[in-house]
């Protein structure tokens, strides 16, 4: 199918989408198609592919025969199997507005109706998102989202209180060269990483999880010093045999594994 939006005389850009089931050669067969056209310049890509399905959009300067341009990259889908839109216009993209921010959504699992209330909490303070690309699958979703139009300081109170609302995790931080060359992420295991405190399912082989549990939260409300709590919880492991070290491991894993079906 070739959908077509209404052609002007003398277009100055043409958008060509492409989308359909994945395959080697793609790119280069459309590229190679509008290089036999002398002066198209392309201006911006994207391109994503999820379970073998491909979407393919490119902007490109438009030549003088841009009709025959169009004919001929309509082929060139053909022969893959895929489906086009083509847009004939004027301009580039429409310049990203100020106050940019990247909001990550963490879940396990990530629901439809918690992104559908983030989204529109981004809505409703007047931003717009640009782009959503996902970070990470496993062992919990980790979903990012290039927003633009409001001050993040603006962005983070309303998002968090939501997320906290959802039983997600949100970080929304203000974009910049220094926040795209991260790659280093630091956070606790227990109850974070993993569902569950390792300590209290080692305590629970020998008899006294409970125990334990209790000591974990006098020191989570402060009530004991954290050197203390890890003496007093530590204590309760006496005389275990180090092989149950393996079987909550295993534990941790069967359950994660579970979880990700």
């Amino acid at each position: 199918m070739d959908s077509t939006t209404p052609l002007l005389d003398h277009p100055e850009t043409l958008l060509v989408t492409l989308f359909g089931p994945d395959r080697a050669g793609v790119n280069s067969l459309v590229f190679e198609t509008m290089s036999s056209f002398p002066g198209v310049r392309i201006l911006d890509i994207e391109q994503i592919v999820l379970r073998g399905q491909i979407i393919l959009g490119v902007l490109v300067t438009a030549p003088r025969e841009w009709k025959k341009l169009h004919r001929q990259i309509l082929e060139a889908a053909r022969s893959l199997g895929l489906e086009m839109q083509f847009e004939a216009g004027q301009g580039d993209n429409r310049p990203r507005q100020a106050g940019r921010s990247h909001v990550t959504v963490i879940g396990q699992p990530l629901r439809a109706a918690g992104f559908a209330a983030i989204t529109g909490r981004i809505a409703d303070t007047g931003a717009n998102i640009d782009r959503i690309e996902r970070m990470a699958r496993y062992p919990v979703t980790a979903i990012e989202l290039h927003v633009s139009g409001v001050d993040p300081d603006r962005l983070r109170p309303t998002l968090t209180a939501e997320a906290a609302r959802l039983g997600l995790d949100l970080a929304v931080q203000p974009a910049g060269l220094l926040r795209t060359s991260a790659r280093l992420i630091v956070m606790d295991v227990d109850s974070t990483f993993i569902q569950g405190e390792v300590i209290e399912m080692l305590a629970a082989r020998a008899g006294r999880e409970a125990e334990v549990a209790e000591v974990t939260e006098r020191a989570m409300r402060g009530e004991l010093d954290f050197a203390e709590s890890l003496h007093a919880r530590v204590a309760a492991l006496a005389g275990l045999d180090a092989s149950v070290i393996d079987e909550v491991y295993d534990e941790i894993t069967l359950t994660r594994g579970a979880r990700t079906l």
